[in-house]
């Protein structure tokens, strides 16, 4: 019988080499041991973490840590033993937790692996198919999630979940399914004050974004490259936002289409002003997205019926017609 070694009972001193030594999943493993080892790891061993990556699928979560550019750590929890695979190597064992081995919950378990790393915020967050929701106890407390991905794996009924906490706290959404049932329900999404929505409707063609969509949605940016609305829609578009039909808060809007585009179809009927195009201009967004500002020249300046104005530029590449959007503040 062997005699458990007292290491809570080190002094400070001793302790400092033991935790040099230690590799970052060493730290993280030893630290799910209980509270005190955690607060042990956090005194001995300061982490900060440059970037936090968060995967969810079916059968088990995946963070990975990077510290330094070159320097990065993987961690898997497992949410039914049954469901790991055959792990013949040392380290990947190491990094693989199960509520069996940790005693911690998936939810318990990511909330500690963050505050182990002093991680801040998501840098990105991968949606790829979960049936735990428990992991969305850990949701409501994280404040900062840099991009949310929706993938088709992905059940519904826990994306509509994730998107109703983590929305107001992200700061871009790419989604590459729609998981609302009716367009009712998906319109009441698009008006809950998004921040940058980025929709690829190409992977779900039963799927048509429509003009009624665009006029409700009030995210401050919006990329609907993927959309296809014809001319005839983004004409629509431009008149109805002079006539201050549109929600107010869209500051930049994403399009294309591979229709030919001219400045006849595409500015129809609208009074436009030509801007020159060998000046630029820089657009500021009234918060920070994927950056803070814009730099474009020439394009087509329109006025709404408050008089405020807004810019309509596109150019061609590959074939496509790609349109931007810009309302001034």
């Amino acid at each position: 019988m062997t005699t458990p070694f007292p290491f809570f009972r080190l002094p400070r001193l001793a302790l400092i080499p033991v935790f040099q030594q230690m590799e970052s999943i060493d730290v993280i493993a030893f630290s799910l041991l209980s509270k005190k080892a955690r607060n042990v790891s956090k005194i001995f061993c300061k982490f900060s973490s440059r970037n936090v990556q968060l995967t969810v699928k079916s059968d088990h979560l995946y963070i990975c840590v990077a510290f330094e550019m070159w320097r990065q750590m993987g961690l898997k929890y497992y949410f039914n033993t049954e469901n790991i695979p055959n792990l013949v190597n040392a380290m990947s064992q190491k990094r693989t937790f199960t509520r069996e081995n940790s005693g911690l919950t998936a939810s318990q378990w990511v909330e500690l692996v963050l505050d182990v790393t002093n991680c801040e915020s998501i840098g990105q967050m991968d949606l790829k198919g979960c049936q735990q929701f428990d992991v969305c106890d850990t949701f409501a407390t994280l404040q900062n999630i840099g991009k949310l991905y929706i993938f088709n794996e992905c059940i519904n009924v826990f994306a509509k979940k994730t998107l109703e906490i983590l929305s107001p706290v992200t700061t871009q959404i790419i989604l590459f399914k729609i998981p609302f049932e009716t367009r009712e329900e998906f319109q009441t999404f698009l008006k809950s004050n998004l921040n940058y929505l980025d929709i690829h409707t190409s992977t779900f063609p039963t799927f048509k974004f429509a003009l009624e969509d665009l006029m409700v949605t009030n995210a401050l940016k919006l990329n609907l490259n993927d959309g296809k609305l014809n001319l005839k829609e983004i004409n629509q578009f431009f008149k109805n936002w002079m006539e201050n039909k549109c929600d107010p808060r869209l500051e930049h809007l994403e399009l294309s289409t591979s229709e030919d585009v001219d400045e006849k179809n595409l500015l129809e009927g609208l009074k436009t002003v030509p801007f020159s195009r060998d000046r630029k201009r820089a657009f500021h967004y009234s918060k920070p997205l994927d950056s803070s500002s814009q730099s474009f020249s020439g394009g087509y300046d329109i006025r709404r019926t408050d008089r405020k104005k807004a810019t309509i530029t596109s150019g061609d590449v590959w074939g496509e017609t790609f349109i931007s959007f810009y309302a001034w503040p």
